[in-house]
């Protein structure tokens, strides 16, 4: 029997956190990385994504993706920005340093303690006042059409079942002209992308696809700790929480939405490029067997970052 602990909020916050100095770094690398990390995909990739940037694990920290998404708000101080899926609230507060004039948090599971510390902390430090609702992101009727400027989200839209469902919603929110930020992943044809796959070490990063079923569950049961965090892959997997979509699934819903794709950075995941190139043979038998689900880079994307827009006139 698996027992899970909900990890300390400002404990998350600290952790996504870097100096001012790593910041830097991470600007002027950005482009030498974004060269680097791009040769390992198809060119056919690059065409159709137009990535603006093709990063590592590394790459775009916490402030500069804040930063990143909030140059698409000149009336910061006037909006109210909707935090989708925020979990215990911790990444409501570093979207409260850049002072908006209201912030809505959203998730499916309560987490009323946490959530009654922050808004308390973020109101005090910030004089941002901070509202949390218990809602899937699929309806969110308490709040009316056009009500939002800005839809935040992190790691999030690779647990949606119903991505289509959410989107439509997420996109009646929206405030003609309005933007969406959205960091996720792992992607679930990467390495980890069940939250789960790569306990034991780089030959077991793609076991959720790699193995049969009565492998696989000798694998979770032989890996899986007396207490987890409960928002990690053993949770994820008992409620089957995953998208299991490929990149180009992704972007075609948000098109379907209504959204405009503004930007885009794709994430390559390190240990993926490391099991490609320690186990070629296993990669290239993975590969094959699930050619019907995944594309050749769908092994090696990890996360998406991107900026969608919902257009000022009619669809």
């Amino acid at each position: 029997m698996v027992e899970f602990a909900k990890q300390d909020w400002l404990g998350q916050h600290r952790q996504q956190s870097k100096g001012r100095l790593k910041r830097a770094l991470y600007f002027f690398l950005r482009p030498l990385l974004s060269r680097r990390y791009s040769r390992y995909l198809a060119a056919e990739t690059m065409t159709t994504c137009r990535p603006r940037w093709v990063l590592g694990s590394r790459g775009m920290p916490l402030e500069t993706r804040r930063r990143w998404g909030a140059k698409y708000l000149p009336n910061l101080r006037d909006a109210t920005l909707l935090v989708q899926g925020t979990g215990t609230g911790w990444d409501v507060i570093s979207w409260a340093r850049l002072k908006p004039r209201r912030i809505i948090g959203t998730d499916m599971f309560a987490f009323e303690e946490s959530w009654q510390e922050i808004a308390r902390y973020c109101l005090d430090r910030y004089r941002v006042p901070v509202e949390f609702r218990t809602a899937i992101l699929e309806d969110h009727g308490f709040l009316d059409s056009g009500s939002v400027n800005f839809i935040a989200s992190d790691a999030v839209y690779e647990h949606c079942k119903d991505l289509p469902r959410v989107m439509r919603e997420s996109h009646r929110l929206l405030a003609p002209g309005g933007y969406l930020y959205a960091s996720y992943g792992p992607l679930y044809c990467c390495a980890g992308g069940d939250h789960f796959s790569g306990r034991g070490g780089l030959a077991h990063s793609y076991n959720h696809l790699r193995l049969d079923q009565a492998a696989y569950h000798r694998y979770l049961a032989e890996h899986r700790q007396e207490v987890e965090d409960f928002q990690n892959g053993v949770r994820y997997l008992e409620l089957d929480l995953f998208s299991r979509l490929t990149t180009g699934e992704y972007l075609a819903i948000y098109r379907e939405a209504g959204f405009m794709v503004t930007e885009l950075v794709l994430e390559l995941s390190d240990e993926a490029l490391a099991f490609k190139q320690r186990f070629p043979q296993e990669f290239r038998e993975m590969v094959k067997r699930n050619a019907g689900r995944c594309g050749p880079d769908d092994f090696l994307i990890k996360a998406h970052l991107l900026i969608l827009q919902k257009p000022a006139g009619p669809r």
